[in-house]
């Protein structure tokens, strides 16, 4: 799962800890304290293999590089070996399964509450976040989009894009549907949600970018 299997142990401690606190917490409201306290680590240690805690919170993706570049490289080749026909089907299923996949690990569950608290929190470190590893998979799956829906107006296919994202975050941090669920036809829910995700998200996209949409507005 992740790019640096070779980390040694205290310093992946470290990365775990800080994922989890990150994903428990805002940005602002973790300290070094805190990581090390999780990681069972004295403080010092801390700033010896990350330095600051912007650096530390950098780390953590680039911890999970491998997963980034996985995504993006399933996005390119969605663009240039789909057929027009099932193109826009395998290109979200590009952008959604990677990130499906991740959340069924541990470690993976922590790091995708992370990212959801940094999109929403917006603070200076998330920003550099997302330069680094998100706008160009940003702007490869609205390239895709476009590719899979040529006659979509640059509005319809932008709020694809964040409606998209919007569903998939709230899915992977969401474990609230299993309470929910009361009446007898429910009562043993379907844990597996991809194919929903997926049918969902392609039957979104498709009323979204209808030229008819345009037109009524």
């Amino acid at each position: 799962m992740s790019s640096v299997d070779d980390l040694n142990g205290k310093k992946r401690a470290i990365l775990i800890a800080a994922e989890k606190c990150f994903a428990a917490q805002s940005y602002e409201g973790v300290s070094i304290r805190d990581i090390a306290h999780e990681a069972a680590v004295p403080v010092a240690l801390v700033g010896y293999y990350f330095g600051a805690k912007n650096e530390l919170y950098h780390a953590i993706f680039e911890y999970h590089s491998s997963y980034l570049a996985e995504r993006l490289d399933k996005l390119r080749h969605a663009r240039q070996q789909a057929r027009n026909d099932n193109m826009l089907d395998a290109v979200i299923a590009a952008f959604i399964l990677p990130t499906l996949q991740l959340n069924q690990h541990p470690e993976g569950k922590y790091f995708c509450r992370m990212v959801m608290r940094g999109a929403i929190d917006q603070h200076e470190a998330s920003e550099r976040i997302y330069q680094d590893f998100y706008e160009p998979m940003a702007k490869e799956f609205i390239a895709a989009l476009r590719d899979a829906l040529p006659d979509a107006s640059a509005d319809s296919i932008c709020w694809s894009y964040q409606f998209t994202l919007g569903a998939l975050l709230h899915h992977v941090v969401d474990t609230s549907l299993p309470r929910l669920v009361t009446s007898p036809r429910t009562d043993k829910l379907n844990l597996n949600a991809a194919p929903y995700l997926l049918k969902f998200i392609s039957s979104g996209i498709r009323a979204t970018t209808d030229t008819g949409v345009a037109e009524e507005n």
